[in-house]
């Protein structure tokens, strides 16, 4: 049971920052950031994606 809460908490975090990594052309010309907050969006997004594989994969070796 706690693998597949794991897998899906992984897995929702892993879409949003997809999504959030996709519209990050648009949320900074929304907020005015000059490039930055896409830099930041990205950033987070693969730091997100890496943890959220390693997660997986430490769940299903476990």
């Amino acid at each position: 049971m706690e693998k597949l809460s794991v897998l899906l908490m992984s897995v929702l975090l892993m879409i949003a920052a997809i999504v959030c990594a996709l519209f990050s052309d648009k949320i900074d010309t929304a907020v005015k950031g000059d490039k930055q907050v896409k830099k930041v969006i990205a950033v987070f997004s693969v730091g997100v994606l890496l943890v959220c594989t390693i997660a997986i994969i430490a769940s299903i070796l476990s």
